[in-house]
């Protein structure tokens, strides 16, 4: 098993490589975050062979840092290209608003009446195109699933590094669980109606928190002065301080219409996690440690096998299991299994083959290759100003 995790990690150098070093011109940045990104995906591979859930840390350290980088270079691009980050008429006009992922869930029911996007962002040609983030998108769901929101999405690493501050959560939301997913999935149906109604996005134009370190209407009217206080005071409770009470992902799992989409979409992903009811003492340490409350009481109880439908697949509750008892899995597995191999070459296979390495491959791959541009010119910025 050592030999494989080696022979992967080898695998991740050239991923890097190719999408940090070489796709940044080997700058001196380049080779640092590089040399991170390999340290922190070896200690990942290696403690999780130990015990399961050990190198979550990592995890959680790349996205939080990440999320940071990319706010940092999202920033300098809006200032350079417009002078502000304040959205202004002519990027409006002329449709070049950056298309994100959470856009997504908005725009797909007036684009089946309409034939028509109705977010101010060119189909291709542009930063941050339609057609490219529906190609990642499409790239993800098919692999990491919901995965996306614990491994690449730049923006719930914000509320992941909060919700990692506190030792011991200050407000206990387990016996809350069900009704917060009844919430968000209410929620992202009021979104989506309503972007249908309004024929706009109207979650990136009234609730997005994120718009606090990104970009946002400028506040040259009444309704744009109410919409820049709705969004600082969701950024505050759900980004920063709820988190910081709950160890939960707070806004990944209450508000965002785009962590509801994928939770239905997983359904066709690559991976799975699964619980193991023979194994489970019911001791509900993971239901506990669960950021997304994907995992409750009665699932637990009811020897589910499997946590509810917003599981993010972060690994937390695999750290917490002193049972062993929740794993990776394939999704195929649920109905085919897997055969046991009777030969060396067929063990061997099987265990490169294992779901729990292929799945932190492929998402620390995606995760490579998302943040490596925005990181690099992130660090540049910030070393310029230092020195400045």
């Amino acid at each position: 098993m050592k030999a494989i995790l080696i022979i992967q990690s080898i695998m991740m150098s050239f991923v890097i490589l190719f999408f940090v070093v070489l796709g940044n011109n080997f700058s001196v940045y380049s080779l640092i975050y590089a040399a991170f990104l390999l340290f922190c995906f070896a200690r990942m591979t290696f403690l999780e062979q130990k015990k399961k859930g050990s190198g979550m840390k990592y995890r959680r350290l790349c996205l939080s840092l990440y999320a940071v980088f990319f706010c940092i270079g999202f920033i300098n691009e809006l200032i350079v290209s417009r002078g502000s980050m304040a959205i202004t008429n002519e990027a409006f006009s002329n449709a070049e608003l950056p298309f994100c992922h959470i856009t997504i869930p908005q725009v797909l029911a007036p684009f089946v009446i309409t034939k028509n996007i109705v977010f101010p962002a060119r189909i291709t040609g542009h930063y941050a195109a339609v057609a490219g983030m529906l190609c990642i998108w499409f790239m993800f769901t098919v692999t990491l699933g919901r995965g996306w929101c614990s491994w690449v999405c730049f923006y719930g690493g914000w509320d992941q590094g909060f919700a990692s501050i506190a030792k011991k959560p200050k407000i206990n939301l387990l016996s809350k669980n069900r009704e917060i997913r009844e919430f968000q999935f209410g929620f992202f149906a009021f979104i989506v109606l309503g972007s249908l109604g309004a024929m706009a996005a109207i979650y990136c134009e009234w609730f997005c928190p994120f718009k606090l370190v990104t970009e946002y209407q400028p506040f040259d009217s009444i309704p744009a002065i109410i919409g820049g206080i709705i969004f600082i005071g969701l950024f505050v409770a759900l980004v920063i301080v709820l988190p910081l009470l709950t160890k939960r992902r707070t806004q990944c799992s209450m508000l965002c219409p785009f962590g509801a989409f994928a939770s239905l979409t997983d359904r066709f992903s690559a991976f799975r996690v699964k619980i193991d009811t023979d194994k489970c003492k019911g001791c509900l340490k993971c239901a506990k440690s669960c950021p997304f409350g994907a995992i409750d009481i009665t699932t637990i109880r009811e020897k589910k096998g499997k946590p509810e439908i917003t599981c993010a697949k972060c690994g937390e509750c695999m750290g917490v299991c002193s049972e062993n008892a929740i794993s990776y899995d394939f999704r195929f597995t649920k109905k085919c299994g897997r055969p046991a191999p009777s030969t060396k070459i067929g063990k061997a296979v099987q265990a490169f083959l294992d779901p729990a390495l292929l799945f932190r491959f492929a998402a620390f791959s995606f995760f490579v290759v998302m943040s490596g541009s925005f990181s690099v010119k992130s660090m540049e910025l910030i070393v310029s100003f230092i020195t400045a």
